[in-house]
């Protein structure tokens, strides 16, 4: 009987080992997790303003943070290592060799796709394709061989971001196996090493997943031009509202959206579309549009004063792609060889708080350029600062360069002037809404984007 048990406990403990092996080698964050529904706001409570070319706060976190965090960080620049460029990355990957005392899984080798031709024209900020986005709050050490005591070859910080090179198994620290060999520049030079996977999380442009998504939008706009909702600010009259809530089972937002019913009947169910989402319509009746929605993946039925008939999106010339689950993003000019890439960089979306909304999913027509645009204190009509090179694409969401807070001197406001850089772009969502950039990069899209037949396309 005794032996029965001990031979019991023996295999439960085994099972048990095995697993936690298993979870060791599987890497973090390396697919986007699947979008988790999220208690909805129960009420919108931004200030919100008719006024010309002022919107309601668009920072989720307050911008005075990311700008001490990034003065922090331009103080030690001397001594801060950088992520290499795609060019000298690859370089690395070719040079580089497996170590004997550890196993490479995966080797990240991100190229871009057949059918993408690389035309880049915005050099500013030359990233790799793959790279590693720290998030240990306290920084990290780069070993020069994966295994806690190795010697350390470089030091990162909170939120800096390293070129990609592998994913390993190595020595255990802190309960895993995982390391990730990473390659960096400091000053002139280029080096590499590891950093264990509690460090931090990988990242890469998914230009595939950009790919598909461009072209989907290019088949759809070759079966015949469509048309977008037209409701930024409710000016074409405030959709019914689902309870007091602010946005709905999906996320979107009821400002600046229409109602798109499930039949022909304004009492039936509904979701909201919002402001700028291109639809297709397929027929009418006396008071609605019968549209198929492609980002929905479905039909409805929407009021006839959401949607101008005489705007449409007929020609596709210029997309910009941005990647919610990787806090990044890429523009495309369209052309008979494929797609030209004239632009990848890093950007922070908007997340869902009690003052901000996510930057919602789904394609959109680029509606309008400005060359700035002001933007309220939460709670009042006081004009707290402004963005500026911007791309309207939904509601009040744009693409837009580095938020500037206006100063007070002598009870006036004063512009403090533009400011090019936030450490905390690529990072996470930090917006309400808007798709923030480094401001050289909005100025290159604002001067690029054909808005007449362009679009944004926000995925996951």
């Amino acid at each position: 009987m005794y032996r029965k048990i001990n031979l019991i406990l023996m295999v439960i403990i085994i099972v048990a080992v095995s697993s936690c092996v298993y979870r060791r080698t599987v890497p973090p964050g390396e697919t986007p997790a699947p979008r988790q529904q999220t208690d909805l706001p129960r009420e919108d409570r931004l200030a919100k303003s008719d006024r010309e070319a002022v919107e309601e706060n668009i920072n989720g976190f307050s911008i005075e943070d990311d700008l001490k965090l990034t003065q922090t960080t331009r103080r030690e620049e001397k001594n801060r290592i950088s992520c290499l460029s795609q060019q000298q990355k690859t370089q690395v990957l070719k040079n580089i060799g497996s170590k004997k005392m550890n196993t490479v899984l995966h080797e990240y080798n991100t190229t871009l796709p057949q059918g993408i031709n690389d035309a880049v024209q915005y050099t500013q900020y030359n990233f790799s394709f793959d790279y590693f986005l720290v998030t240990a709050e306290n920084g990290a050490d780069i070993r020069e061989n994966p295994a806690p005591d190795a010697t350390v070859v470089a030091r990162v910080e909170n939120l800096d971001k390293v070129s990609l090179l592998q994913r390993v198994e190595g020595e255990e620290m802190e309960g895993s196996t995982l390391w990730y060999r990473v390659a960096f520049g400091n000053g002139n030079k280029t080096n590499e090493g590891y950093l264990h996977s509690t460090a931090g999380t990988p990242r890469n442009f998914r230009f595939d997943r950009m790919q598909d998504a461009v072209n989907q939008l290019r088949q759809q706009v070759a079966q015949g031009g469509l048309h977008f909702i037209s409701n930024y600010k409710n000016q074409n009259g405030a959709p019914p509202q689902k309870g007091d809530a602010a946005v709905d089972e999906y996320g979107y937002r009821f400002y600046h959206s229409a109602p798109a019913y499930e039949q022909a009947d304004t009492d039936s169910d509904f979701r909201y579309i919002p402001d700028g989402m291109l639809v297709r319509i397929l027929d009418e009746t006396d008071e609605l549009y019968h549209v198929n929605v492609p980002t929905f993946g479905g039909d409805y039925y929407i009021p006839k004063k959401y949607i101008d008939p005489d705007v449409t999106l007929s020609q596709l010339n210029h997309v910009v792609v941005v990647d919610r689950n990787q806090q990044n993003q890429a523009s495309f000019e369209l052309g008979e060889n494929g797609l030209n890439l004239v632009s990848y960089t890093l950007s922070t979306t908007g997340f869902p708080g009690d003052f901000s909304f996510e930057t919602t999913l789904g394609s959109y027509k680029a509606i309008e350029k400005k060359d700035r645009f002001e933007y309220l204190k939460n709670d009042t009509q006081e004009i707290a600062g402004y963005a500026p090179f911007a791309v309207r694409f939904t509601g009040g969401a744009y693409i837009h360069g580095v938020p500037v807070a206006y100063e007070k001197q002598d009870g006036e406001r004063v512009d403090p002037g533009p400011i090019e850089y936030l450490h905390t772009i690529g990072t996470f969502p930090r917006s309400n809404m808007c798709v923030r950039n480094y401001t050289s990069h909005a100025e290159f899209l604002y001067n690029w984007m054909d808005s007449q037949n362009g679009a944004v396309i926000v995925i996951e």
